[in-house]
């Protein structure tokens, strides 16, 4: 049997860090830890290409309370630099979203983004965005402005050798206050990465949080957090395994005394299944949960 190999780099790719989107500090750690444990629903996605290179990526949802839903997204390229999607689902909400990118200046990308409403409620639009998206080897800064609800959010983040750190701010702009702010920053090796940070709300509560990822070996990978929130502390730890060229299995713990357990396994060239279970230490039966996802990409 063949053993599966990590990239044993994927924390770094180089020496030197480039700045990423303040989204994605620390997204090593949380990737591992929180995906391929969809519990509590079935779900199965669909991504195909049309010969005019349109892609439509369906997805369908069932969750074990008996409620089922459905989406379906078309993105298409009708110029260089221009990207365009367009969403509906089940609910009835719709969603389009434009991105020029380069246009105006190297580096910028402009976005509009608008939504409707469920069918059951009324109105025209239920979001009406803009924003812009810039990056260049120093920073890599965010900026939206959603008109209806009158919000307005941005984020900058700049690196240095090793380590990159960065900044997101959420203002009401209606009320002419203050939503909340959150900082990180974050070291990285070839084998690991360090990511620490703070968010505090509209009512001045600070919550904290730290993260590790680390790459054992070819075939094995950690990663553990810590976070405080209202003087309580929270912990969980994943590891994932290896098994072959075409299976890895995880296995993760956390302070709520909840064990999570996930098998994922590539089918076909085109299929991957992964199978999910949360289960309570404490054999407490209610707390149950099991979860599969086909994905499949002919």
């Amino acid at each position: 049997m063949s053993v599966r190999k990590f990239d044993t780099h994927a924390a770094a790719t180089s020496a030197e860090m480039s700045p990423c989107k303040f989204g994605d500090l620390g997204k090593a750690a949380s990737d591992l830890l929180g995906k391929d444990f969809g519990v509590g629903k079935n779900t199965v996605e669909l991504k195909t290409k049309a010969p005019d290179s349109v892609t439509f990526t369906t997805n369908g949802t069932h969750k074990f309370a008996g409620a089922a839903d459905a989406s379906v997204q078309a993105e298409c390229k009708p110029l260089a630099g221009l990207l365009v999607k367009g969403k509906i689902d089940t609910a009835g909400v719709t969603s389009t979203t434009i991105e020029s990118d380069g246009h105006a200046m190297k580096g910028l990308k402009l976005i509009l983004s608008a939504g409707t409403p469920p069918l059951d409620k009324s109105g025209l639009l239920a979001s009406a965005s803009g924003g812009f998206e810039f990056s260049n080897p120093a920073v890599v800064a965010l900026g939206n402005y959603d008109y209806l609800k009158g919000s307005a959010s941005c984020s900058a983040v700049t690196a240095y050798l090793n380590s990159a750190g960065g900044v997101s701010l959420a203002y009401d702009v209606a009320k002419g206050a203050l939503k909340g702010y959150s900082a990180k920053a974050s070291y990285t090796m070839p084998t690991y990465a360090l990511t620490g940070g703070c968010d505090a709300d509209s009512k001045g509560k600070i919550s904290y949080g730290c993260s590790l990822y680390h790459t054992l070996g070819p075939d094995m990978k950690v990663a553990a957090e810590v976070g405080i929130a209202d003087s309580k502390a929270s912990i969980a730890a994943v590891a994932c395994w290896a098994i072959d060229k075409e299976s890895t299995a995880k296995a993760k713990v956390d302070s709520c005394s909840m064990l999570g357990l996930s098998y994922k396994r590539k089918l076909g060239k085109a299929t991957t299944l992964t199978v999910a279970g949360c289960f309570d230490l404490n054999l407490d039966g209610a707390k149950t949960k099991t979860g599969i996802a086909l994905a499949l990409a002919p």
